[in-house]
C-alpha cells in the first residue's frame, strides 16, 4: 500500500494563488479529493474543441505546453510549469478546450474534481473572484501575493499575513467622527473663532453654498494671523483662511491621509466625496486611533537642533519601516514614507548647515539656490538608505563674484553631504553628490550640460541621463528646478534622436528569463546562484517609463506617476499598466524586506537574492513579475524601432 503524502499535498496548494488563501481546514480536506495522474512527454492532456474539463488540472512536476490550430496550424501560445494550472475556463464554463495542452516533458498533475472546484467557488469569495473575475489579471494575481510576503519570522512563510493595524485597516471616511464645522467666507473672523469655541473644535472649513471646501482656519490661524498680526476680529474669515484644503477620498486608508499631512505638513485634513466635504481629520485623531504613528518619527526630525541629533533618529525610522513591513503596508507608501524620512532629514541638515556658515562668518546663501534630489531619491524609490544622488542649482552670480559664489555653495554642499553619511547615507561612488564642484552649478552651466547630453548623447551623456533626468527640487528655491524641467523638455522635443538612444540604453538590462519560464541566476563568482532584483526588474522599468514619460513631456519623475499619466495619454493600455504597477511594486517590497534582513543581520545592503530561498509563491510570482518586464520592453522596441 503507498502511503499519500497529505503534508506534502497540503503544503504545495499552500503556495498557490488563490489555494493560499483557503482556510486551513479547507486546505487539510484537499488531498482526499483530488486526483494524482501522470502524463508521458508529448501526450495530449487536453483537446482543442473536445468536450468540457472534468477537473482543474495542477502541474506538480514537469511542464506543458498550450497551443491553438488555427487554419491548420498549431500555434504555440506559452509554457506552463510547476504551480500552475490549465482548465478553469472549460469549467466555469462548461465548454469544450480553446486550445491543445499537451505534456512537454514528463508531467505529473494533481487534479481537483469539478464538483470540488464548484463548492470552493461557491463557498470562498476569494477563490471564486480568483477564477471568476480576474483569472486573466495579472496584476491581481501579483497584488494578492504581495499580503504573504512579509509574514513574521515565525509565521511560514507561505501564510497570506494580514495586518491588524488600524492605519491600514481603516478608511479616511470610518475616521471622521462628527458633522465638520463649517462657516461661510463672509462671515468674521470674531464670528468664527466663537464658533470654534463654542462647539470645542480645532479647525473650521470654510465652503461655498455647494459645501465645496475653500479653505480652512485652526486655532494656530486665529492666533499667528489674528492676535500676533493686532487685527480687530472684523475681517472676512477668507483673508486669513488657508487655501486650497488638502483632502483625502473617504474609501482611502488612513495612512495615505497620514502621508499626505506630513508632506504638506499640517495638522488637519479635509475627507472630500467629489467636490463635497465629509468630514475633517486631525493629528489627534490618529494618535487616538493608533496610539502612536509615523508621522511623530517625522516631526521628531524637524526638532533636532544638531546633525548628531537627526544622526539618534535614524534608528527610529528604521523601526518604523519594519513595522510597515510586517503591516503589509504597499511598496508605494513605505517607499514614500522613507522618501518622505529622508527629504526631511536632509532639510534639517541643510538648515543647520546655512546656520553653521553664518556663526563662521559667512552669511546666508549669496544668491537663491536649489538642492536637486536625483537618482532613487529624485524619483522617491529609496530603500532605507542608498547611495547618495543630490546636487545644487544656483542662480547664475553678477559678473566678478562667480568663485566667491562657488566657494560658499561647495562649503555647504560638503556639509550637507557629511551629514549625510553620518546619517548612514553613503557616498556616491562616482562622485554625483552636490560636493563635487562639477555638481554643484549655476543655472547657465546646468543648462549647457543638459542640452550637451541630449544633442550629444555619448554612453556616458546616456549614463548621466538616467541619473540627472529624474531630479526633484527637495530644498531651497523651487523655480530653478522648474525652469531646468521646461530647458530639458524642449530641448528633447526639438532633438527626438534623443530618444531613440536613450532606449538603446533602456533596454540593455533585461529580465532573467529561461526556457519554461526558468530565471536564470548567476553561473559562478560571489553571487553564484543569484539574481539581481534591481537591475533585473526595477532597473528596466524605471528606464522604460522615463523615456515614454520624457517622449510626452512629463515632468513628474517617481516611476508609478509617470506610469499614470503616459496611460492617460494612451501610450500603454490600461491592463498593462495596471500589470506594470504590481510587477514593480511586487520586486520593490522583495528588495526592500531584502535590505531590512541584510540590516538586522547586520550584512551590507545588496540587490542580489537567491530566488530558491524564495517561497514557492514568491518564486512563481518573480517570474510572472519579470515577464511583465519583458512584455514593458517589448511596447518601447515597438515604439522606438531604430534604437535597436
Amino acid at each position: 500500500m503507498v502511503e499519500i503524502p497529505y503534508k506534502k499535498i497540503i503544503d504545495f496548494f499552500r503556495g498557490i494563488v488563490p489555494f493560499n488563501e483557503l482556510p486551513q481546514d479547507v486546505l487539510n480536506s484537499l488531498p482526499q479529493k483530488i486526483v494524482i495522474d501522470y502524463f508521458p512527454k508529448e501526450s495530449l492532456i487536453l483537446e482543442q474543441d473536445g468536450p468540457p474539463c472534468n477537473y482543474l488540472y495542477i502541474i506538480q512536476t514537469g511542464a506543458v505546453e498550450k497551443a491553438v490550430r488555427k487554419d491548420g496550424v498549431d500555434i504555440l501560445l506559452e509554457y506552463r510549469t510547476e504551480g500552475e494550472f490549465f482548465g478553469s475556463a472549460s469549467l466555469i464554463n462548461v465548454t469544450g478546450p480553446a486550445f491543445n495542452v499537451r505534456a512537454h516533458e514528463d508531467t505529473v498533475c494533481y487534479l481537483l474534481p469539478k464538483e470540488t472546484f464548484d463548492e470552493l467557488m461557491q463557498n470562498h469569495v476569494g477563490f471564486h473572484e480568483h477564477f471568476a473575475i480576474r483569472v486573466s489579471k495579472l496584476a491581481y494575481r501579483l497584488k494578492k501575493a504581495q499580503t504573504g510576503i512579509f509574514a513574521p519570522r515565525e509565521v511560514s512563510d507561505t501564510v497570506v499575513f494580514r495586518s491588524d493595524s488600524h492605519l491600514f485597516n481603516v478608511t479616511a471616511g470610518e475616521l471622521v467622527r462628527r458633522k465638520p464645522v463649517t462657516c461661510s467666507p463672509y462671515h468674521e473672523v470674531a464670528f468664527v473663532a466663537k464658533l470654534m469655541a463654542r462647539e470645542g473644535v480645532g479647525a473650521v472649513v470654510v465652503v461655498d453654498v455647494r459645501n465645496h471646501p475653500l479653505g480652512i482656519v485652526t486655532k494656530s490661524d486665529m492666533t499667528n494671523r489674528i492676535l500676533a498680526a493686532g487685527k480687530t476680529g472684523s475681517e472676512p474669515i477668507r483673508t486669513v483662511m488657508s487655501a486650497p484644503v488638502l483632502s483625502v477620498a473617504p474609501w482611502e486608508a488612513c495612512f495615505s491621509a497620514l502621508l499626505k499631512m506630513a508632506r504638506f505638513n499640517c495638522h488637519h485634513i479635509c475627507v472630500v466625496l467629489g467636490k463635497l466635504l465629509q468630514g475633517v481629520i486631525s493629528q489627534h485623531d490618529f494618535i487616538v486611533l493608533q496610539g502612536s504613528n509615523p508621522l511623530a518619527v517625522m516631526n521628531d526630525i524637524q526638532k533636532q537642533t544638531t546633525v548628531q541629533g537627526v544622526t539618534r533618529l535614524v534608528s527610529a525610522m528604521d523601526r518604523t519601516v519594519k513595522g510597515l513591513l510586517s503591516s503589509g503596508v504597499s511598496a508605494r507608501d513605505i517607499a514614500t514614507f522613507i522618501s518622505e524620512c529622508n527629504d526631511r532629514l536632509t532639510r534639517r541638515i541643510i538648515a543647520l548647515t546655512e546656520e553653521s556658515l553664518r556663526e563662521e562668518g559667512l552669511g546666508p546663501p549669496p544668491v537663491p539656490y536649489c538642492w536637486l534630489a536625483l537618482g532613487s531619491e529624485g524619483r522617491k524609490e529609496q530603500t532605507l538608505r542608498t547611495d547618495q544622488d543630490n546636487a545644487i542649482i544656483y542662480s547664475d552670480p553678477e559678473a566678478g563674484s562667480d568663485q566667491d559664489v562657488h566657494e560658499y555653495f561647495l562649503r555647504l554642499a560638503q556639509g550637507v553631504v557629511s551629514g549625510l553619511e553620518s546619517c548612514g547615507f553613503p557616498l556616491c561612488k562616482g562622485g554625483i553628490m552636490a560636493s563635487n564642484p562639477r555638481w554643484c552649478q549655476p543655472e547657465r552651466v546646468w543648462k549647457r550640460y543638459f542640452s550637451l547630453w541630449v544633442n550629444k548623447a555619448s554612453p556616458e551623456d546616456l549614463r548621466n541621463s538616467t541619473i540627472f533626468f529624474d531630479f526633484r527640487p527637495l530644498a531651497g528655491a523651487a523655480v530653478l528646478a522648474q525652469r531646468l524641467r521646461a530647458f530639458l523638455n524642449h530641448n528633447i522635443e526639438k532633438n527626438r534622436a534623443f530618444l531613440r538612444h536613450l532606449t538603446t540604453n533602456a533596454l540593455y538590462n533585461g529580465p532573467p528569463l529561461g526556457f519554461l519560464r526558468t530565471l536564470v541566476v548567476e553561473k559562478s563568482g560571489t553571487h553564484k546562484n543569484q539574481l539581481n532584483l534591481k537591475m533585473s526588474g526595477l532597473v528596466p522599468v524605471v528606464d522604460a517609463i522615463r523615456v515614454l514619460s520624457l517622449s510626452e513631456q512629463i515632468s513628474a519623475t517617481n516611476t508609478l506617476n509617470r506610469l499614470e499619466l503616459i496611460t492617460r495619454k494612451k501610450l500603454l493600455s490600461r491592463d498593462m499598466a495596471e500589470d506594470i504597477k504590481e510587477a514593480f511594486n511586487f520586486i520593490m517590497l522583495l528588495r526592500i524586506n531584502h535590505h531590512m534582513m541584510q540590516k538586522e543581520e547586520e550584512i551590507e545592503p545588496s540587490d542580489y537574492i537567491d530566488p530558491k530561498a524564495l517561497s514557492k509563491l514568491q518564486e512563481k510570482c518573480l517570474i510572472e513579475a519579470f515577464h511583465v518586464v519583458r512584455d514593458l520592453q517589448g511596447e518601447l522596441k515597438a515604439r522606438f524601432p531604430e534604437s535597436i
